[in-house]
């Protein structure tokens, strides 16, 4: 099959338009009608950038994976099976001495370039490599490239990455370790993240924890500042709809909230006040919309935030946490506890409304 047969066979399995695939790579649909018709060819420059929309390998775009190479593909992955990053010595070097004279074979797959990557720099890290810091920079950078090259996965992309980036540490690259890592999109993780994910290669515990607290303790604040924000949104909503619209918004944030609460060092005093005042108001809003049990529920949730909070208010040892920390508090400290108690008699009073509850609250 021609190139031109190809887009249009992988375009039509994503199901787009030829104008829809124009606009992913930018260009006009003229010029996809042109290629598909046989009529004129996609620049070299354009091969990748389709293959990419198309989700497929350029080699397979451009009609080079033929079905013997299909099948020693298929081998190859199930002499591999599943790998990750690997502390045996043994392990990585089965796994390179399978992939690397596929790579040689097959210089543009990305796949196996990528496996040929990561298990190099397990090899460089056991220091079981009988080759020069030259010859592993070059070796580690021609897989990475030909990943950056031809890969359409953008996470796949991302671990290569982090892992050349690793293997630049390796190897003593401090300056070109960081300008990789910079590359790597924030969603993927920050850079305390990153140093974590090495410190954990390294396996060097104590650190990877405390880059995985760091970490986290920002990411917090960012989430609480959402909440904070996306609680305004919703009391801006009146009306019985815009309370339904409140209460999913609130069990969204609730959510939310509990993903970040993990108890111990990670016990974030704003997000646990945070927990006790919406929980409160879900109270509210439940008992208005008549659903008794949702309203007792978020009402037993209440009493153990409120207990989880004093447990830690009270703990010296806990006071000062990944995020109560000088600069970032959330109120005065000390009035803390009395408007705890404040939203916890005010959600108990509106539970007062349900009779069958009576029992319930007085164990509560």
């Amino acid at each position: 099959m021609s190139i031109g047969q190809m887009i249009k066979l992988y375009r039509k399995e994503k199901g787009f338009t030829q104008n829809e695939l124009a606009e992913l790579i930018g260009v006009s649909s003229q010029a996809v009608s042109k290629w598909e018709t046989d009529a004129g060819m996609p620049d070299i420059s354009q091969i990748v950038p389709l293959a990419r929309a198309l989700e497929v390998s350029a080699d397979k775009l451009l009609g080079l994976v033929d079905s013997d190479t299909d099948e020693e593909l298929v081998r190859l992955r199930k002499d591999i099976g599943y790998h990750n990053i690997s502390f045996e010595e043994g392990e990585a070097t089965r796994i390179y001495n399978l992939a690397e004279p596929y790579f040689s074979a097959h210089p543009t797959n990305s796949e196996v370039a990528f496996i040929c990557l990561e298990s190099l720099t397990d090899l460089m890290a056991s220091g079981s490599v009988d080759k020069t810091d030259a010859q592993l920079v070059s070796e580690c950078e021609r897989y990475a490239n030909c990943v950056f090259r031809y890969e359409t996965d953008a996470d796949q992309i991302c671990k290569t990455y982090y892992v050349i980036s690793r293997a630049y540490r390796l190897l003593g690259e401090e300056e070109k370790a960081t300008k990789t890592l910079e590359k790597l999109p924030r969603v993927f993780g920050d850079k305390t993240y990153w140093e974590a994910e090495f410190a954990f290669a390294d396996k060097n515990m104590m650190l990877a924890l405390q880059k995985c607290k760091e970490s986290f303790a920002e990411k917090a604040r960012f989430v609480s500042r959402c909440i904070r924000l996306a609680r305004m949104i919703s009391e801006t909503q009146d009306g019985n709809n815009g309370l339904s619209y409140q209460v999913a918004l609130n069990e969204y944030m609730l959510n939310i909230i509990n993903a970040f609460l993990s108890g111990g060092d990670y016990m974030p005093f704003r997000q646990t006040y945070q927990k006790i005042s919406l929980l409160c108001q879900m109270v509210s809003q439940y008992t208005e919309l008549g659903n008794a049990n949702r309203a007792l529920d978020c009402a037993k949730q209440l009493v153990k935030a409120r207990d989880d909070f004093y447990k830690c208010h009270k703990d010296p040892s806990n006071k000062h946490c990944l995020l109560f920390i000088e600069g970032d508090r959330d109120g005065e400290w000390h009035l803390t506890p009395e408007i705890i108690d404040e939203y916890v008699s005010y959600a108990m009073d509106k539970l007062k409304t349900f009779p069958q509850f009576e029992k319930d609250l007085k164990l509560i």
